[in-house]
């Protein structure tokens, strides 16, 4: 339990205590503690929505173009935006790095940053992405 609900659950038995010893305030006091108490265990606990960070990683196959791997890239990033939305409800973020690899070389080929209503309106990771430009030259493609 919270802290600060024992806190209101402690002050709520201290008005109560003290409303039973005057008799005359009991029922007005009563009725207080009643509602505030009612309030402290109705109230729901807050969701804590938070950012998922993913980094992937996929190899260039043999004589492939670099535009032939970047739409690779593109379309395993929406499958992975995808299902990280879809693995927790309470992820309101995702942040996609792919990597590119080849020849034991391994650089960052995009990043795609999108929250949930972002995605819910436009799920294209091609849209959302950030490309680096030099990953081309320095994956030799």
């Amino acid at each position: 339990m919270q802290a600060w609900r024992r806190t209101l659950m402690s002050n709520c038995r201290h008005l109560l205590v003290g409303c039973l010893a005057s008799r005359g305030r009991f029922i007005k006091l009563g009725s207080i503690t009643a509602i505030a108490l009612a309030t402290v265990v109705s109230t729901p606990l807050v969701a804590q929505a938070y950012t998922a960070r993913v980094t992937l990683f996929l190899t260039r196959d043999q004589g492939e173009s670099y535009d032939t791997f970047l739409r690779r890239c593109e379309a395993i990033a929406r499958a992975g935006i995808q299902r990280s939305f879809d693995a927790d409800p309470l992820t309101s973020e995702v942040v996609l790095t792919m990597v590119g690899e080849n020849q034991g070389l391994a650089l960052p080929v995009m990043e795609v940053a999108v929250t949930r209503s972002q995605w819910e309106w436009r799920p294209d990771a091609q849209y959302w992405a950030r490309y680096y430009n030099n990953a081309s030259t320095l994956l030799d493609l």
